[in-house]
């Protein structure tokens, strides 16, 4: 047998995208907002401001953009990992997730 060359259908893979926000899950875009939206608030400077988003905000969206552009589902694998095995108080000691002491 040859292995033949997989074929990728633009539409589902349209289809299967997770909703988007400026290139990045709706779930990320959300945890970014409000952190700007934190430090838009604590800051009083507007140079301040505009150093937190510069330094914090952009940054930290051009990393999630990079990851989607990888793996689109990236977030939700994560947010999924978390709420079904979030890490315990020994998982240094036993190096895994061990639920009796």
């Amino acid at each position: 047998m040859q292995d033949a060359p997989v074929e990728i259908d633009p539409l589902f893979t349209g289809m299967t995208r997770p909703p988007m926000a400026l290139g990045v899950p709706m779930e990320f875009f959300g945890l970014n907002f409000i952190l700007f939206g934190i430090g838009m608030i604590f800051f009083l400077s507007l140079t301040a401001k505009a150093l937190f988003f510069s330094c914090v905000i952009l940054p930290l969206h051009a990393a999630g953009y990079v990851a989607t552009e990888k793996d689109p589902h990236w977030m939700r694998i994560f947010l999924t990992k978390m709420g079904r095995c979030a890490p315990i108080r020994n998982r240094k000691f036993w190096e895994s997730n061990s639920y009796q002491p």
